[in-house]
């Protein structure tokens, strides 16, 4: 499914604007209906600086008040901004992990989770956002674009998408979830007590690797942040993708398939379907206790930032440390000459 989306313009890929942006939106909904012919979905049209942009959204279980919103965002950035052959930055960026990945575990989370919809006591929204990655990077982006423009103005909008009598339990995205070396950070918008239980249950499922005991601690605009802010307890399923060896295609033109890694893909999908199944799969022999309703925040310093006070410590202590001495050195040869 990620290869099905890169596929569809190997032009501009899904850049808001061009064909292969509307072609990725007639992909998610041609692949709803192989799951079910009647899925709902909505369209939400807006534009950007005259653009035409879309997200969308599929529902299951309507009829129940209490809503889960698993989502990603499929637009791929214009220009490889931070490519390291210079003659590149101006190309478009293929979108294999930043995009298509959490697309394409959407997808599959959708077609296992339609299977156990009758035993789910939640309705599910599978949110699709476009124009998320086109604000500037290195001074460089569409001009007069910011960040996730798709997840703002449909969280602007989320009063015409459910009733009075729904209400929204969690939203958790999944950004960059597909590349080799998954390593997932403790993202600092995000409700620390949703991603935490997140990150437990990916651990209980043998996949430390993935959720570290001590992970990065950063904090990062992403699409949850507009739900956050409207009082949704959500959480970003995001990696390093700054300074990290172990992946190193950010917004270049080598984030392409030869890059993503299908176990990484399992990782991400297997804890989301857990965590579904955890809270709300009603079996008898299903005592799990988790955070719900997760209302507990708590933010850490970012690591970078950490780091940088502990190095600026460091040196104030040394040469504080180093003045006293040479203070005193001074201090002594000052006594022996009057001696």
């Amino acid at each position: 499914m990620v290869e099905d989306q890169i596929n569809l313009n190997l032009t501009h890929y899904r850049t808001p604007g061009t064909a292969g942006r509307e072609d990725c939106v007639d992909y998610f909904v041609n692949k709803f209906k192989e799951i079910d012919e009647n899925f709902t979905y909505i369209l939400h049209n807006f534009t950007v600086l005259s653009i035409n942009c879309q997200n969308v959204v599929f529902k299951l279980n309507e009829h129940l008040d209490n809503i889960v919103i698993l989502a990603a965002h499929y637009d791929s950035r214009a220009k490889a901004t931070k490519d390291p052959n210079i003659a590149l930055r101006s190309d478009p960026v293929p979108g294999a992990n930043d995009g298509a990945s959490g697309c394409g575990a959407l997808i599959e989370l959708a077609r296992v989770l339609y299977n156990q919809r009758l035993d789910l006591e939640c309705q599910i929204w599978f949110l699709f956002f476009d124009a998320e990655d086109q604000g500037s990077d290195w001074d460089t982006g569409i001009t007069g674009w910011n960040w996730c423009e798709g997840s703002t103005r449909f969280a602007d909008n989320l009063e015409d998408y459910y009733d009075s009598s729904e209400y929204f339990d969690c939203m958790v995205l999944l950004d960059m979830v597909g590349g080799d070396n998954l390593q997932f950070i403790n993202e600092q918008y995000s409700t620390s007590s949703l991603l935490q239980e997140i990150f437990e249950i990916g651990r209980q499922l043998g996949f430390e690797q993935a959720y570290p005991t001590n992970p990065i601690s950063a904090t990062i605009t992403d699409d949850h942040v507009a739900f956050v802010e409207r009082g949704i307890p959500s959480a970003d399923l995001i990696i390093n993708f700054w300074n990290n060896p172990s992946w190193s295609y950010h917004h270049t033109t080598h984030d392409d398939l030869s890059h993503i890694s299908n176990h990484s893909l399992e990782i991400t999908g297997k804890t989301i379907e857990q965590f579904i199944y955890n809270n709300y799969l009603q079996i008898p022999s299903n005592n799990y206790e988790g955070n719900y309703p997760w209302n507990s925040d708590i933010n850490l310093i970012d690591t970078d930032i950490l780091m940088m006070l502990i190095t600026v410590i460091s040196v104030i202590a040394v040469t504080t440390l180093s003045y006293t001495i040479y203070k005193k050195y001074m201090n002594k040869q000052n006594t022996k000459l009057k001696e």
